[in-house]
C-alpha cells in the first residue's frame, strides 16, 4: 500500500460519505498512481467541512505530508468544503485553471468537469498576481538595496510566479501551455516585447546552473521592475 493509499483511507474512515473528491494537481498530475508519493499537490472535498473535521484529519495530514528525514515529503494537502469549491472559481481563476488542465481523480467524484473558469476572472485574477509581485519585489529593494547577497534572494520569488502568469497569459490567448517555463518563455516573447534574455537569465539562476555578481544582481533588480510593469501593462490590455 504506498502512502497515498494509505492517506486515501484515512480520509475515507475519518469523512466516509461526505468525503466527495480527492485528487492531484500540479506536476505529479501526470504520473503513474505509484508515483504519487512524494511531492505531491492533494486536494480534498468534504460536504460541510468543520472546524472538527480539520482537528480530526491532523495526525494523518501530517504523516502524508512527512517528517524531517522523510524523503518523501509533500506539500500541505488543501482542504476545502463541497460549496466552498465551486464557489471558489472566480477567487482562485489561476489555480482553478492549472487544475483544470492537469489533474488525477484518485477517489471520489470528479467535481472538476463542470467548473468554469471566466475570461475576465482569469484576467483579473493574472493582474492581481502581477501587481502584487512587482508591489513585494519593490518592498523588497527598497529595504535591501545596498545588499545585494540578501537582495537576489528575492528574485527567487519572482521566477517562481512569473511562470504561472506567463500560463495564465497564454490561456488568455488560447496558446497551448507547456510544462516547460522556457517554451512558455518563447511563446510569451512572440506576443509582447519582453526581454527574453532577462527572463533566460532568471530562470538559470533560479535552476542554480548561473551565479550573479554584485553588478548583475543590481542589474537585474532594476531590470525586474521594469519588465513587470511592461508585463503589466500587457495584462491590463487583455
Amino acid at each position: 500500500m504506498t502512502k497515498l493509499d494509505k492517506f486515501t483511507e484515512e480520509l475515507k474512515n475519518t469523512f466516509g460519505q461526505r468525503l466527495k473528491s480527492v485528487f492531484v494537481y500540479g506536476s505529479k498530475a501526470n504520473a503513474g498512481v505509484a508515483d504519487i508519493d512524494g511531492n505531491a499537490d492533494l486536494m480534498i472535498i468534504v460536504e460541510n467541512l468543520s472546524g472538527e473535521d480539520i482537528r480530526n484529519i491532523s495526525k494523518p495530514a501530517k504523516k502524508w505530508m512527512g517528517g524531517i528525514f522523510d524523503k518523501k515529503k509533500n506539500p500541505e494537502p488543501v482542504f476545502m468544503g463541497e460549496k466552498e469549491w465551486f464557489n471558489s472559481a472566480d477567487t482562485y481563476a489561476m489555480e482553478y485553471a492549472d487544475i483544470k488542465e492537469s489533474h488525477k481523480i484518485i477517489y471520489g467524484e470528479n467535481l472538476i468537469c463542470n467548473i468554469e473558469v471566466k475570461h475576465e476572472d482569469l484576467r483579473l485574477k493574472c493582474e492581481a498576481e502581477t501587481k502584487n509581485l512587482l508591489m513585494k519585489f519593490r518592498s523588497h529593494y527598497l529595504l535591501y538595496a545596498s545588499n545585494p547577497s540578501y537582495l537576489i534572494k528575492s528574485v527567487i520569488p519572482v521566477v517562481k510566479t512569473i511562470n504561472a502568469i506567463f500560463k495564465t497569459v497564454l490561456r488568455l490567448k488560447n496558446i497551448e501551455v507547456s510544462n516547460s517555463a522556457h517554451e512558455n518563455l518563447n511563446k510569451i516573447a512572440e506576443l509582447y516585447t519582453c526581454d527574453r534574455a532577462f527572463y533566460e537569465k532568471i530562470l538559470c539562476f533560479k535552476e542554480k546552473y548561473c551565479s550573479m555578481s554584485t553588478k548583475e544582481t543590481i542589474e537585474i533588480a532594476d531590470k525586474t521592475v521594469e519588465e513587470l510593469n511592461k508585463l503589466l501593462d500587457y495584462i491590463n490590455n487583455l
